[in-house]
């Protein structure tokens, strides 16, 4: 299929390393304008002309389950076509599939980016914090619905990693509800260019595949809150009511099952919400799909009440769209569920509401002048004033302008006063000096804390951050908690928090020992990151998914069974030379690694002022002496009297990288107790870095990445090392770094002098 006029424009500025906002209305192609030229580029370019990892960033989970379905058909369709793989994944909370960011086509949500770039990874253990930094490096960025970000704590760390990342490479913003003023400032920051999809042409694809007239809303207002009688009143054989919590959703389809069943109605009432199990979740956008998508089933008669989860990206229309007030760009996208596709009729009714949550106070109150707040007040009025007419893209557009622009002028007026605030704090988070509200600041305001239900919680322990269960805000489950410890219940324990200890191991890894400890205080919700409660207090049900208010369900949290094998902590390894390893990390980098560097490695060359290739350079060297020291004579000596332990000894002369080591094994774990006893295991980055540290001195002449190849030598197993220990490396340590050096390309190798090799340090 080809492109619309806006996709091409789009594609050729991308393409041409421009970056791009791009404002249009649902159900135009945005993702498709997006992707676009990263797909042409993938398989029709070299690796030099453009990035080959695309990570495409969404505000909600439902968006990036959605994409990487549609897209990887499209992936395999290309496959076939030139026999070539373009790899999509996903990286959500609750589908940790690509937790290192290892995908060609990655979709991820707003906080497993902002949490990787800024080295606190939701998806890795801390040992691995500076890891998936990297991946966003000369990628190509799309972030789809930017005007969900959250103004106190997404939007401007999404903005402070733009403006570092675009120099890098093209980046991509889209909405559909963004104000003029909004627009034209984030394209003055961004360098971006902006395109805004003409009336005309938005009308034409409306009109696309023969449609006689173009869609129409009709938007009313009503004066009582969202209620059961009022849905059921407007129903034809298709309705939508989206609810902005949870407990609202929940309340609302209990009702109207309470009014289904006493009136006899012939009516399915379907409810879609956060707290369902991700198959139970997935299983219903599924059926949303098939009785409310293109061309789907019309059969019988449905009601679905959902919240903000399907508020943006999943492609199903009804023929009503009921929707508790909200700020215009999020009622503007719930519209956007109605009438969605070519030459459809509906309305839309917009529900004043007695609780502004989540967007302001708990409790109605008419002094809230929160920025959100105030724009839904004003939203409700201008409403009012246009009720029973319909709106196209243009009127949505109005409707933004006029009640958007004073919160959007707030936001940037406050980006602009906490821009140097923010600047340090995410500086002082980069060089590993973290604080416990950091998340909060920097990631998203909105914390969260893993909810599992259990009658035997010791059962979790071998990884209770794994287990199967139920993330929810912190400050919603303060109510919960308390609920939790005040009902009137005969159980022997409430609710307990997760206890987490580090344990410093001497190979540089930080592995953690979990417990359990009553929670007899709300305020302690802030020292945990999982809670388990009492299956007496609480539940879960396939229709209404977890429920904090009653318990008996048969539902229990579990560690499936990947989880339960895999904990990050117990890694594995066998017996490997020096060379050997070497030789293997080497000819990785080389096939699967070098192909991605090719893009960004010249972009950092131009953004820094280096030298053409010394970036490619410098990879090859820190993989050709990364473990460098591992060839002291402390470590070598652990090593031969840990194989000799375990019986399999190694010569004299052997130079092991890895020694054999099995986490479940218990001949291991005790040769681990004896030997230690009678010898240290050094450290071995930091002490690498500085052996080498001359000979990467000739060959990479820039002062600044001779110091960021240092220190990715010196933090590849611990991400925040500042300092190294004293070092004698073995007497036939440069014969064994010797032998390693025919791995490399002879364009790197005619840099190295091994004579700079410095062989012991006693006081770094």
């Amino acid at each position: 299929m080809s492109l619309y006029l806006y996709q091409e424009r789009v594609k050729e500025l991308i393409q041409s390393g421009k970056s791009v906002i791009l404002q249009a209305p649902t159900g135009a192609g945005k993702t498709r304008a997006a992707l676009a030229p990263f797909i042409e580029s993938f398989f029709d370019r070299p690796a030099e002309a453009f990035p080959r990892k695309c990570v495409y960033v969404v505000p909600m989970r439902v968006l990036a389950h959605q994409f990487v379905n549609e897209f990887s058909d499209y992936a395999d369709h290309y496959r076939r076509i030139y026999r070539r793989e373009i790899k999509v994944t996903i990286q959500t909370g609750d589908q940790p599939d690509d937790r290192r960011f290892e995908g060609d086509l990655i979709f991820c949500t707003i906080d497993q980016f902002l949490s990787s770039y800024l080295t606190m990874p939701y998806s890795l253990p801390s040992r691995l914090a500076n890891l998936n930094a990297g991946a966003m490096t000369g990628a190509y960025l799309v972030f789809d619905e930017f005007h969900l970000l959250d103004p106190a704590s997404t939007l401007p760390s999404t903005l402070y990693a733009l403006k570092q990342l675009r120099r890098l490479a093209p980046t991509l913003l889209m909405t559909a509800t963004f104000s003029r003023e909004m627009l034209t400032t984030l394209a003055e920051e961004l360098s971006a260019e902006v395109i805004l999809l003409p009336q005309v042409e938005a009308q034409a694809i409306e009109m696309r595949n023969g449609a006689s007239q173009p869609r129409q809303r009709i938007w009313h207002t009503a004066e009582m809150p969202l209620a059961a009688e009022a849905v059921l009143a407007a129903h034809q054989t298709r309705s939508l009511a989206i609810c902005n919590t949870v407990k609202n959703a929940q309340a609302l389809f209990r009702e109207l099952g309470r009014l289904k069943q006493e009136r006899g109605i012939g009516v399915d009432i379907w409810l879609l919400h956060s707290r369902f199990l991700p198959e139970d979740r997935h299983a219903t956008e599924e059926n949303l799909r098939r009785f409310f998508g293109k061309g789907a089933d019309r059969d019988g008669s449905i009601i679905a009440v959902a919240t903000q989860t399907i508020e943006v990206g999943v492609d199903i229309t009804c023929e009503t769209l009921h929707t508790e007030l909200a700020p215009a760009s999020a009622m503007i996208q719930r519209a956007g569920r109605c009438d969605l596709f070519p030459g459809e009729q509906g309305q839309v009714i917009v529900y004043p509401v007695e609780s502004y949550m989540p967007y302001g106070k708990e409790k109605y109150d008419p002094d809230d002048d929160s920025p959100w707040v105030v724009e839904m007040k004003a939203a409700l009025q201008w409403l009012q004033t246009h009720d029973g007419e319909a709106f196209d893209f243009e009127v949505e557009q109005a409707l933004v302008n006029a009640v958007a622009a004073p919160r959007d002028q707030k936001i940037l007026a406050e980006l602009s006063a906490g821009r140097v605030r923010r600047a340090d704090a995410i500086q002082r988070v980069l060089l590993g000096d973290r604080e416990p509200n950091d998340s909060r600041l920097l990631v998203r305001d909105a914390d969260s804390r893993l909810v599992l239900i259990h009658d035997d919680p010791d059962e979790l322990l071998k990884n209770p951050l794994g287990a199967v269960g139920f993330n929810l805000p912190t400050i919603t489950l303060y109510g919960m908690v308390k609920d939790w410890l005040e009902r009137e219940a005969d159980v022997e324990w409430r609710v307990m928090r997760l206890l987490e200890d580090k344990v410093l191991d001497r190979n540089e890894d930080n592995r953690m020992e979990y417990g359990w400890k009553h929670l007899e205080n709300t305020q302690l919700l802030w020292t945990t990151r999982a809670l388990v409660v009492n299956p007496d207090l609480a539940g879960y049900w396939l229709d209404e998914g977890f429920v904090a208010d009653r318990g008996g369900s048969d539902f229990r949290s579990r560690l499936p069974p990947e989880v339960a094998a895999r904990t990050w902590d117990g890694l594995s390894y066998r017996l490997e030379s020096y060379e050997d390893h070497i030789r293997r990390v080497l000819q990785s980098f080389e096939e699967m690694v070098l192909p991605e560097l090719r893009y960004p490695s010249s972009a950092l060359e131009r953004a820094a002022g280096w030298s053409v290739g010394s970036v490619m350079r410098a990879a090859w060297l820190i993989c050709l002496f990364h473990d460098v020291g591992k060839l002291d004579k402390h470590w070598q000596a652990w090593a031969r009297a840990y194989q000799q332990q375990i019986g399999r000894p190694v010569k004299a002369n052997f130079a092991a990288a890895h020694t054999d080591s099995d986490s479940t094994n218990p001949i291991h774990k005790q040769a681990q107790e004896t030997v230690k006893h009678r010898y240290r295991k050094p450290h071995h980055a930091g002490e690498g870095a500085l052996a080498t540290s001359l000979i990467l001195r000739r060959a990479l002449p820039e002062d600044s990445l001779l110091r960021a190849t240092l220190t990715a030598m010196a933090r590849h197993h611990t991400p925040f090392a500042r300092e190294c220990e004293a070092y004698e490396l073995e007497p036939y340590a440069q014969e064994h770094i010797q032998a390693t050096l025919k791995f490399v390309p002879n364009d790197v190798r005619q840099y190295l002098d091994l004579t700079k090799l410095r062989l012991q340090a006693k006081d770094p």
